[in-house]
């Protein structure tokens, strides 16, 4: 079974290289880029190249601080309009970029790997969030007590290949189970409650505000968390855009990123104001939210330990082997600075 999902997550990333190509050759989308800027020197500040940009999210409690950025004008102060376009998987978001249809987008750092090494030039800006309350849960009365008793089992994750399925294959891994035995469902996060107390998966990645509605309204229970062992603190999630669209805008990239920054240390430094901004996109009610686990945010975005993501996942299977990390993290001393 794990052979049949990995291999619908390549086709699926070799679809959206096939779009890009497509678009690319018609004159539309967005061509290709070099990375890493060779000899040229940092671009100075100015004004945002591009003002108004379409941003890809998922209606999950760790982007609370991106519309909080929207909520306090903080993208304004840098110049730029910014409106989100929600989808219920990241794997459209990219395939709506690669497309020309998103200038951004929030994405698991597992999908930019994978597509990264189908030849998807996608870069990533800003660390969002790393490790935080997610986990496996299942339902009181599936017999599932233990990490042990999900061998053989289904396990809903929102793409197969991403982070999810990664994380779980690991974490379960390391209890003793084999990961050749699980099956992978892919579902919508939004889903995913309702999934489990009917019965149609034996259990479920779960990340807020869903573990705090399943927990809340059919009593499901953590099994084991999906940040443990040999996935602890691992980079997860992060904001991304394509080469092209960096090199073209790196002051809009800079006043993004500067808008982002601003964002994280109101949302570290003033909790409460999650609990004002996340029911305004999400369908968790002002009176669940304050039952929120609060979100792994990454104040200082960091990820000089990407390598660390990646060689699990040549471990598990997920890609057969590794690509330059070194050009798909955008140095933030080469963006223009304010």
């Amino acid at each position: 079974m794990i052979k049949r999902n990995v291999a619908r997550g390549t086709a699926g990333l070799a679809a959206l290289l096939l779009t890009s190509a497509t678009l690319t050759a018609c004159g539309g989308g967005q061509s290709e880029a070099p990375a890493g800027g060779g000899d040229a020197s940092p671009p100075a500040a100015g004004e945002p190249e591009k003002t108004e940009l379409t941003v890809g999210v998922l209606p999950l409690a760790d982007l609370a601080p991106f519309f909080l950025a929207i909520e306090d004008g903080l993208f304004e102060d840098e110049g730029l309009q910014v409106e989100a376009n929600v989808a219920s998987g990241g794997a459209a978001q990219i395939a709506a970029m690669v497309a020309g249809d998103l200038d951004l987008t929030y994405s698991n750092y597992v999908s930019v790997l994978e597509a990264r090494g189908e030849g998807l030039p996608l870069q990533i800006v800003r660390e969002n969030n790393r490790s935080g309350p997610q986990g496996i849960y299942a339902m009181p009365d599936s017999g599932i007590t233990d990490p042990a008793a999900l061998e053989g089992r289904s396990i809903a994750v929102n793409s197969l290949g991403n982070i999810q399925e990664l994380t779980a294959r690991a974490v379960l891994e390391s209890h003793g189970v084999d990961p050749a035995s699980l099956e992978f469902v892919e579902l919508p996060p939004a889903d995913m409650p309702a999934a489990l107390e009917e019965g149609h998966v034996d259990a479920a990645w779960l990340v807020e505000p869903f573990i705090t509605l399943a927990t809340g309204t059919s009593d499901a229970k953590r099994i084991v968390s999906a940040f443990e062992g040999p996935t602890e603190n691992l980079p997860v999630a992060g904001w991304v855009a394509t080469e092209q669209f960096v090199a073209e805008n790196p002051n809009t990239v800079a006043a993004f990123v500067r808008a982002m920054d601003e964002a994280m240390r109101i949302a570290v430094d003033e909790p409460e104001r999650l609990e004002e901004i996340i029911p305004t996109y999400t369908s968790i009610t002002p009176e669940l939210v304050t039952q929120l686990n609060p979100p792994g945010l990454a104040e200082d975005s960091d990820l000089s330990d990407l390598d660390t993501l990646q060689d699990l996942m040549v471990e598990q299977g997920i890609i057969e082997e590794g690509v330059d990390l070194e050009a798909v993290v955008v140095d933030r001393d080469e963006l223009p600075q304010a």
